[in-house]
């Protein structure tokens, strides 16, 4: 099993307060999934032009941009699909 732990930015964290309790139990659930992997990365694909994110999980109809600085996942953006990807 991994030893990674994630940080959500202010941005994800404004993010994480305009969902439902409903949808936070459920991306936390799927978060202390994807980071008790022993790789991962598996789960993520990259992200191209999206600084400082670099990689994005995918889970039901979210997106959680983030980056990764060695064990440690930034968690820059948590949102719908269609609202994730606009500038």
């Amino acid at each position: 099993m991994g030893n990674y732990k994630s940080i959500l930015t202010e941005k994800a964290k404004k993010d994480i307060e305009k969902l439902s309790a409903k949808e936070v139990s459920k991306i936390r659930g799927k978060i202390n999934y994807f980071l008790s992997a022993k790789d991962p990365m598996v789960f993520a694909k990259p992200l191209v032009d999206l600084p400082p994110a670099t990689h994005r999980f995918r889970f039901g109809k979210f997106r959680m941009k983030f980056f990764c600085q060695g064990n440690i996942f930034y968690i820059t953006r948590i949102d719908f699909r269609g609202k994730i990807y606009r500038r």
